[in-house]
């Protein structure tokens, strides 16, 4: 299924959301407006335009290609010279037509270990897209016909559920996503009573818990002595890889025991309170109190 629309109406964590949920296969493209490009170390910003691709299988996040300063994953190998010049000429050969990841090639054949593509993995993948969630402007285009790039790949992966707490975690300015926090006065209910692995850390596991429905996000700010803004990002967090969702906190209903201590209505002078009164009955009365007057 394809998708396309704007950064400003849907957060990458929600076109993340997307991607997990459906157990997309395919490329999304991200195109910075004009003059703006994050810096993969510092995290501030160039005047240039810029493109990412990030290539997914099974919802599984597999690489990303940064537009404005992209090195070829043998180059990079090649640089810290995992191999000799004669193995990179001989695997240049063959990336074109690679029936499998690059990475997951070369470890099959004990040219690369897995240390080694996991620091690869952590640079290129993980490190780049956390950096992608503070961008809040721009397209996003997800292609599902576009064919995966094997030579690009180490074939390490994570769901795009885990990629997107990691990048919303290290998110230090939360300015672009005000709008979509959920309000204070809002509950959290939580889908699942299972957590199928996905690991939170204390806070986010804490106002997991909470969710019951039961609770504002005020009321879970101040039981666990937190800021609310704290935990609306929290909150937010959460429901943005699907473990909870924003609901009307439910008013409070008596208990049953107490319930039957109503006293019932009762009519002086005997007869049924639950009996209709009659059109005649209410003609007269306001006749004899006319005549009082």
């Amino acid at each position: 299924m394809s998708l396309a629309g704007y950064l400003s109406e849907y957060s990458l964590a929600e076109i993340f959301h997307f991607v997990q949920d459906g157990n997309q296969t395919g490329l999304l493209s991200l195109a910075t407006p004009l003059g703006t490009r994050i810096e993969p170390v510092s995290g501030s910003t160039k005047s240039t335009s810029n493109t990412y691709s990030l290539s997914f299988q099974s919802g599984r996040i597999m690489s990303v290609i940064n537009g404005w300063e992209h090195k070829p994953l043998l180059k990079t190998i090649e640089q810290r010279r995992w191999l000799t010049p004669a193995q990179i000429k001989t695997i240049e050969t063959q990336l074109s037509q690679l029936p499998q990841p690059l990475g997951t090639y070369l470890k099959s054949r004990n040219l690369i270990n897995t240390e080694q593509l996991t620091l690869l993995f952590n640079s290129q993948v993980i490190a780049t897209t956390c950096k992608l969630f503070e961008l809040h402007d721009g397209q996003f285009k997800f292609d599902p016909e576009v064919k995966l790039n094997h030579a690009e790949m180490t074939g390490i992966s994570l769901t795009a559920q885990e990629l997107a707490l990691l990048g919303l975690r290290m998110l230090k300015n939360w300015d672009g996503l005000t709008a979509k926090l959920p309000a204070p006065e809002f509950a959290l209910q939580r889908f699942s009573t299972e957590l199928k692995g996905l690991r939170l850390d204390s806070q986010e596991f804490k106002v997991w818990q909470l969710a019951l429905g039961e609770m504002s996000i005020a009321q879970i700010a101040e039981k666990l002595e937190l800021e609310i803004a704290r935990v609306q990002q929290i909150s937010f967090r959460l429901s943005s890889i699907g473990l909870v969702q924003e609901v009307s906190v439910e008013p409070p209903q008596p208990p049953i025991d107490q319930m039957r201590d109503v006293p019932k209505p009762i009519c002086v002078g005997g007869g049924n309170a639950n009996t209709p009164i009659s059109a005649s009955f209410l003609s007269n009365l306001m006749g004899f109190l006319k005549k009082k007057g």
